[in-house]
């Protein structure tokens, strides 16, 4: 006759030992089907060029353009964006020159509209 303890006690150590080896395979399991980390050398950014600027490279047109030019640049800009915007041709206006707004109501940092719009609230 078969002790009915001793078949609980091995099935009792038969299933913690399965526990056991499936806890340690699935510890092992990113060790082994994971892709191999790859060595990444970090590579310092290459420092900007210092340009002397000299009256020549000026003449020669090889620096960028200068402020009043690029003011022209963002008045023509605006214009054609404002034409767009009203459907009117490019002549019917002119836009004269652009100042940046100043921070009022408070510092807000939102258009015009937006600041009147949360000071009709109140």
């Amino acid at each position: 006759m078969t002790n009915p303890w001793m078949i609980t006690l091995v099935g009792i150590i038969t299933v913690f030992v399965a526990l056991f080896l499936m806890i340690l395979f699935l510890l092992g399991f990113p060790k082994f089907f994971s892709e191999p980390k790859k060595k990444e050398h970090k590579k310092l950014a290459p420092l900007p060029e210092i340009v002397e600027v000299t009256k020549k490279k000026a003449q020669a047109g090889l620096l960028s353009q200068s402020p009043a030019e690029d003011d022209e640049e963002l008045i023509a800009v605006l214009t054609a964006a404002v034409a767009a915007a009203r459907g009117s041709e490019l002549g019917s206006f002119a836009i004269a020159q652009v100042k940046q707004a100043a921070a009022e109501g408070g510092g807000f940092n939102t258009p015009v509209w937006g600041r009147v719009e949360r000071l009709s609230r109140k």
